[in-house]
């Protein structure tokens, strides 16, 4: 006798662990889009208050090491704030790390860089 559901249930042993697999890879991305916008919000903090008058670069570092630590903690691992002064008044902003792994073989690195200007107070006159 040939049993009608049998080739169901091997399509089924194939289909759910490719799926599990494709669900996963999606959470994962997810994870890495979160973890790339809260780095992009770090930095952009940090650029604000290093250029602002009257801030200073270790301020800026401060500030943004702060949102990664509030709002990033869980999401952005291994996380690197840079802060410097380069050529001609302007400061650079860099925030990196790497988001959460879900899958164990996966570590997608997250950065921004932000440059601008550092603002400053000037009489006219």
């Amino acid at each position: 006798m040939k049993r009608e559901g049998g080739s169901s249930a091997a399509e089924a042993v194939i289909a759910f662990p490719v799926f599990m697999v494709v669900l996963l890879f999606a959470v994962q991305m997810t994870l890495w889009a979160h973890a790339a916008s809260l780095v992009q919000a770090a930095a952009g903090e940090g650029d604000q208050i290093a250029r602002a008058a009257g801030g200073s670069l270790p301020a800026g570092e401060h500030q943004a090491d702060s949102v990664l630590s509030t709002l990033g903690a869980q999401v952005v691992m291994d996380p690197s704030v840079t802060v410097r002064a380069i050529s001609g008044g302007m400061v650079e902003v860099r925030v990196s790390g790497t988001a959460e792994a879900v899958l164990p073989w996966v570590r997608l690195p997250v950065a921004a860089t932000r440059i601008g200007p550092e603002q400053e107070f000037r009489v006219s006159g």
